[in-house]
C-alpha cells in the first residue's frame, strides 16, 4: 500500500487504498466511448503493482479477460498468491518486449507509469502500440498538463517538454519524476497515437487523478522507431527552450546533491569515524589480494597451501 500510494495521514490506509483503486477504475470506464462493452475484451493494466485497480475491474465488469504486469516482482508474487486466479498477473523486465502477440489487447491503461520512465518511455510506448488491437484504446496518466509547478520549479507549456526531476531518486522513494507539456505529448506521442482526449490535471490534487492528467489514445497504423518518436519536432522553437529548462533542472538537482554530500562529509560523525575508515581501507588494500588468492585455489590443495594463507 505504501509503494502504490495512500494517504499517510489516514487512520485507515487500507480504506484509502481500496477507495483510490475503485475511483480510478471508474475513471477508466468514464473515458471509454459510448457503446463500449467489456464482453470478450482483453484488458491490460500496465504497471499494475499488486492489482489495486484490477480487483475492482474484475468485481464490477467480470465479462472481460484481465491481465496485469509490473517490474516489481514482489507485487506480482503477492497478486498471484492473493488475488483471483482469473487475473493473469505477470512480471516484466525494465525494457520490452512482453512475450505476447501483436494486437493482443483491446484496452491498455497505465496509471502513474510514464510519470517515471525517464529512459525507456519510447520503447514502452512503442511496445504498447504493438500490443494494442487496431481499434483498441490506450489510457495513460501523466504529470504536467494543468500543473503550475513541481516543488520550487515552475511548470508551463512555454518552459518544458519532457522535464526530468529527481533522476537519482531510488524506486522505494518513488523514483525519478517526469513532467510533460501538452504540446510535447501531441508532437511526440501523437506520432504513434491519435490523442482522442487529453484531460488536464487539477493542481489541487483532487481525486481521482490526484494532480495528474490523463490521455485517451487510439493506435495509428504506423511503424516507428524509438529515434523517430524521440526526435525534436521540426520548426518547434519550444523544443530548444524545453531542452534548456531540462538542463537547468538537472543542474539544480546536482547542486542540491553536492550540498548534501558536503554537509555529510563535514559532520562530526564523519570526522570521528575517519580513522576507522582509514583502517578499513588499509585492510582491504593488504588483505584483499591474499583473500582472493585463497578463494581461487583448487579444493584439493594440500595442508601446506592452507598454511600459506592468513
Amino acid at each position: 500500500m505504501r509503494r502504490v500510494g495512500w494517504n499517510r495521514d489516514s487512520r485507515h490506509p487500507a480504506d484509502v487504498y481500496e477507495q483510490r483503486g475503485r475511483e480510478q477504475w471508474r475513471l477508466v470506464k468514464s473515458l471509454l466511448p459510448a457503446g463500449w462493452t467489456f464482453q470478450g475484451k482483453r484488458v491490460l493494466d500496465f504497471g499494475s503493482g499488486p492489482g489495486r485497480m484490477l480487483t475492482h475491474a474484475l468485481a464490477e465488469d467480470p465479462e472481460a479477460e484481465y491481465s496485469g504486469c509490473d517490474v516489481d516482482g514482489r507485487a506480482i508474487v503477492w497478486a498471484q498468491t492473493n488475488l483471483p486466479a482469473s487475473l493473469h498477473m505477470f512480471r516484466i523486465g525494465a525494457w520490452p518486449p512482453i512475450e505476447l502477440p501483436d494486437g493482443h489487447f483491446d484496452l491498455i491503461f497505465a496509471f502513474s507509469v510514464f510519470t517515471h520512465l525517464a529512459e525507456s518511455w519510447s520503447a514502452w510506448l512503442l511496445e504498447l502500440h504493438r500490443l494494442l488491437a487496431s481499434d483498441g484504446l490506450l489510457i495513460v496518466t501523466v504529470f504536467g498538463p494543468g500543473a503550475v509547478q513541481f516543488g520550487e520549479n515552475p511548470i508551463s507549456e512555454a518552459l518544458i517538454g519532457m522535464n526530468l526531476f529527481h533522476p537519482g531518486n531510488p524506486w522505494d522513494l518513488g523514483g525519478p519524476l517526469l513532467a510533460h507539456s501538452e504540446w510535447w505529448l501531441h508532437a511526440h506521442w501523437g506520432r504513434a497515437f491519435e490523442i482522442v482526449e487529453l484531460r488536464r490535471g487539477d493542481p489541487s490534487g483532487a481525486p481521482p487523478l490526484y494532480g495528474q492528467a490523463v490521455l485517451v489514445m487510439r493506435k495509428r497504423p504506423v511503424v516507428l522507431s524509438r529515434e523517430q518518436l524521440e526526435a525534436a519536432e521540426p520548426g518547434e522553437p519550444r523544443e530548444l527552450t524545453a531542452a534548456q529548462q531540462n538542463v537547468a533542472s538537472l543542474r539544480r538537482e546536482a547542486e542540491a546533491q553536492a550540498a548534501e554530500i558536503r554537509m555529510y562529509a563535514t559532520s562530526n560523525s564523519w570526522r570521528l569515524t575517519a580513522p576507522l575508515r582509514a583502517l578499513g581501507w588499509q585492510a582491504r588494500l593488504h588483505l584483499g589480494p591474499r583473500l582472493a588468492a585463497l578463494r581461487n585455489k583448487p579444493a584439493n590443495d594440500g595442508p601446506e597451501a592452507a598454511d600459506s594463507g592468513t
